[in-house]
């Protein structure tokens, strides 16, 4: 398991220069969905992980708690006022298609995937994760499917996407 205070294995180096390019095509490319008359929810996450079933907390470790239900694939911590945005928008929709930019360096993979709803809406979501969880991250969409869990720091609330194709998310 990565200890987040060693530099080593803290990925905020490899990831904030590149994440602010993410953000600034995220802009650009809700600038064109609003162009084609779309409404688009753009999305500012203060933290992205890989939840892949492994135990990642100390009470988890040593069995004195167990989530009724483990989350797996992403999850993707944003503002309450954007994760409130995002679940009324698909409280009565169906994301319908999802189309997912990527780039890597520096040992990461970078998303911005765009879930679509009909012709009206499109939510980007941008996401990152290590290439050194790449193996598990496409085991588990394999074995379960590949989901994103967007959520409020409160975790008291989330609103998950399943993405029918996970090919996309794992760049050669």
């Amino acid at each position: 398991m990565n200890d987040p205070a060693d530099p080593e294995s803290n990925p905020f180096d490899r990831v904030v220069g590149h994440w602010e390019q993410v953000i600034e095509d995220m802009t650009a490319t809700a600038t064109q969905y609003r162009d084609d008359g779309r409404e688009a929810i753009e999305l500012h996450p203060g933290d992205v992980a890989v939840l892949t079933g492994e135990p990642r907390t100390m009470a988890e470790q040593t069995g004195e708690y167990e989530p009724e239900t483990r989350r797996l694939g992403f999850d993707v911590v944003v503002p309450g006022d954007e994760f409130r945005r995002v679940a009324d928008a698909l409280e009565d929709r169906t994301v319908d298609r999802s189309e997912v930019f990527r780039a890597t360096d520096d040992g990461m993979v970078f998303l911005l995937v765009a879930l679509e709803c009909g012709d009206d809406l499109a939510v980007l979501v941008p996401l990152y994760y290590d290439q050194t969880d790449r193996a598990d991250l496409s085991q588990v969409a394999a074995d379960h499917g590949l989901y994103s869990h967007i959520r409020p720091l409160s975790d008291d609330e989330v609103v998950t996407v399943t993405h029918e194709d996970p090919e996309p998310f794992f760049p050669d």
